[in-house]
């Protein structure tokens, strides 16, 4: 008796324990596959994107999301936009773009793209100037400059 009433007790915990937990299913689907779900298969990601990672918290705004690109632009078009996330269209769920105020934290999500604003990166490191371009007639590893006699001489 003791046994059924300890076994009873253990299936009501892990149900509720079950229910607190994060469901799976939008996340992997067996009729989907991840390049597809995700455009992964285009080629790298550009500098700054962090795909597959969504940043939780401070959504001010949600937009009508096209790309990663077009979403990482309004973010640098908006003054109060500090991070960014692109979530892909999935179901009947449309492509959304959340702007936020700040970073929070972070989350694996097959169907997202986030990143810092723009202005974040310039605020922080500043306008960096372009290299200049260097000429054909320069090999790599050469100075353009006029070499220096380094001998000493007896004065």
């Amino acid at each position: 008796m003791r046994i059924a009433i300890m076994l009873a007790a253990a299936v009501c915990l892990g149900l509720t324990a079950a229910a607190d937990g994060m469901s799976r299913k939008a996340v992997s689907s067996p009729d989907m596959d991840r390049l597809t779900a995700t455009e992964a298969s285009i080629g790298p990601a550009p500098a700054g994107h962090e795909p597959f990672r969504y940043l939780h918290g401070s959504t001010y705004s949600v937009l009508p999301g096209d790309s990663a690109l077009a979403c990482e632009a309004a973010c640098g078009d908006d003054n109060v936009c500090r991070a960014w996330s692109f979530v892909a269209a999935y179901g009947s769920a449309e492509a959304r773009c959340e702007l936020k105020r700040g970073g929070g934290k972070s989350e694996e999500n097959l169907l997202a793209t986030s990143g810092v604003s723009p202005n974040v990166d310039v605020g922080y490191w500043g306008d960096v100037p372009a290299e200049a371009p260097v000429s054909s007639e320069v090999l790599e590893g050469e100075s353009a400059e006029a070499p220096v006699d380094t001998e000493l001489s007896d004065n």
